[in-house]
C-alpha cells in the first residue's frame, strides 16, 4: 500500500533532510535512503514507499556564493524533488561544504578544488533506481504507440514535440543535463536540460537548433535524457 507503514529490506545508506509544504505551511521532514525504497518521517509518523511508488523526480544543482576580502566564498547547492503516487511532494536543498577561491580566478570560471560530495551520491541512490523503472515504462509506452510527458516536451515513438514543434530522435545531435556559472548569454545560466538538434536552414545558416528548458520544469530528466541516447541513433 503506498505511504503504509512498514520496513524496507536492504542497506539503509543515510537520511535527506527535506521539507514539505502543506496547507498549514511548511514543516521538516526527513527520507532515510535504503537499497529498495525511502522511509518518509512527518513528525511522530513513519510511511515507507518502494521506488515504484515514486511517481515523479525532479533534480538540479545550483550554486550559492559572497565576496570577502578578494575571496569568492561558494556552496554547491544539491536539489531533489520526489513526487509519489498518493500525491506527497517532498522536496530537500542541501549544500555541499563551502570552497573558497581567489576572485580573480573565480570570474574566469575556475573554482578552487573541493572535497568530493558526500550530498549528490545520495541524492543519486534515489534518482538511479527510479530512472531505472520509469526507462522501462517509457519505452513499453512508446513501443505500445502512446507518449510520455516530461514537462513542456512530450515523447512519441517518432520523436519530441515541443510547443507544437516536432523533433524527431534522429535529428538530436545533444541531449542533457547541465549546469552553467557563467556565460555571456544569461539564459544560458543555470541547470538546464540542454538540447542540440539538426533542421534544414536553420538561424544565420546554422544547421542545428538550441532548446535550453529549466532543469525543474522536466521531470524525469535523466529517463528523457536516455531515450533520447537510445532513439536518435
Amino acid at each position: 500500500m503506498t505511504g503504509a507503514p512498514g520496513c524496507l529490506a536492504g542497506s539503509a545508506h543515510g537520511t535527506l533532510p527535506a521539507h514539505i509544504d502543506g496547507p498549514g505551511g511548511r514543516r521538516a521532514v526527513t527520507l532515510a535512503v535504503h537499497d529498495d525504497g525511502v522511509v518518509l518521517t512527518d513528525g511522530d509518523e513513519h510511511r515507507t514507499y518502494v521506488w515504484s511508488e515514486v511517481a515523479h523526480v525532479w533534480h538540479a544543482n545550483d550554486m550559492d556564493g559572497k565576496a570577502a576580502d578578494g575571496l569568492m566564498i561558494t556552496e554547491w547547492l544539491h536539489e531533489l524533488l520526489l513526487e509519489f503516487t498518493d500525491g506527497t511532494l517532498v522536496q530537500s536543498l542541501l549544500a555541499d561544504p563551502p570552497v573558497v577561491t581567489p576572485e580573480p580566478a573565480f570570474r574566469t570560471g575556475r573554482l578552487s578544488s573541493s572535497p568530493p560530495s558526500v550530498i549528490a551520491p545520495l541524492m543519486q541512490r534515489v534518482n538511479a533506481p527510479v530512472t531505472e523503472l520509469h526507462l522501462a515504462r517509457a519505452k513499453a509506452t512508446l513501443a505500445a504507440g502512446g507518449q510520455v510527458k516530461f514537462g513542456p516536451l512530450t515523447a512519441t515513438a517518432d520523436g519530441l514535440h515541443h510547443h507544437g514543434k516536432k523533433i524527431p530522435w534522429h535529428t538530436l545531435t545533444s541531449c542533457r543535463y547541465g549546469f552553467v556559472i557563467f556565460h555571456e548569454d544569461e539564459d544560458e545560466l543555470g541547470a538546464m536540460l540542454r538540447m542540440e538538434y539538426e533542421v534544414a536552414g536553420g538561424a544565420n545558416g546554422f544547421p542545428f537548433a538550441w532548446l535550453r528548458i529549466p532543469a525543474l520544469d522536466v521531470p524525469d530528466l535523466d529517463v528523457l535524457v536516455r531515450l533520447a541516447d537510445e532513439n536518435r541513433t
